[in-house]
């Protein structure tokens, strides 16, 4: 144990690319302090993307508030774009998009041990919250690293990337309705970034139990489409507003 403690979290951040299964069985044996290092980088691609990204995010809200004014009678867009000009600086859009990026990656971090906690009791595991969270913020490393790769390309390219993952395929080119669109919002999630985080998790199970592969594969695939189901709860409530409107 007290071998396991003197290793470095930084020599782990490496190892958890061709030994994931270990590296998260060790984070979990010897957990204090190992959060920092990929809370740091997940705090730093979240800085690096707003740094980059700002004008650009206040640009595309300017016009999706166009576009939705578009569809409002006079009178209605009248009082609304004096509302809406309160909320359209700078300053709101990137700190409302800091808090709900750290909000959303606090979040993500409980609702992921939660499933991965009660899918193991489920199956049998013998296994405690506190060893599931412990690797949570390990297994948002591929998410870390999504974060700097889109502020290298809106750095490069001068634009903010409108279909993330395989959006692409079923974009409309309208925000308002890709916004409302499941299939959009469901395609976005679907990324190389994604795919190396549902490897982590099945690294992790099967580092953390020793499960079988076939079980650990299926608790790996039930996490996913519980994560995407609670990612996509946004999309469904908006839908329904709108077709209640």
């Amino acid at each position: 144990m007290e071998a396991e403690a003197r290793i470095s979290s930084l020599s782990l951040l490496v190892s958890i690319i061709d030994r994931p299964a270990e590296t998260l069985a060790q984070v979990a044996r010897v957990p204090r302090w190992r959060w920092v290092w990929p809370a740091s980088l997940c705090a730093a691609s979240i800085v690096a993307f707003l740094a980059v990204a700002a004008p650009h995010l206040v640009q595309a809200a300017r016009e999706a508030a166009v576009l939705q004014l578009s569809s409002m009678s006079a009178e209605q867009a009248i009082a609304a774009q004096e509302q809406m000009e309160r909320f359209m600086t700078l300053p709101i859009i990137v700190g409302g998009s800091a808090i709900n990026a750290v909000l959303g990656t606090g979040g993500g971090w409980l609702i992921a041990a939660a499933i991965l906690y009660f899918g193991c009791l489920i199956a049998g595991e013998d296994l405690t919250f506190g060893r599931v969270f412990a690797i949570t913020p390990w297994l948002w490393l591929p998410f870390a690293l999504q974060g700097f790769v889109q502020a290298a390309w809106v750095g490069f390219t001068g634009a903010l990337i409108t279909t993330p993952g395989l959006s692409g395929l079923v974009a409309t080119g309208n925000p308002l309705e890709d916004a409302r669109n499941f299939d959009f919002a469901l395609l976005s999630h679907v990324d190389l970034f994604a795919l190396w985080h549902v490897v982590l998790v099945y690294a992790g199970l099967r580092g953390l139990t020793g499960m079988r592969a076939g079980k650990a594969i299926g608790l790996t695939a039930a996490y996913a489409a519980l994560s995407l189901v609670v990612r996509l709860i946004p999309v469904l409530i908006g839908r329904a507003f709108a077709f209640s409107g």
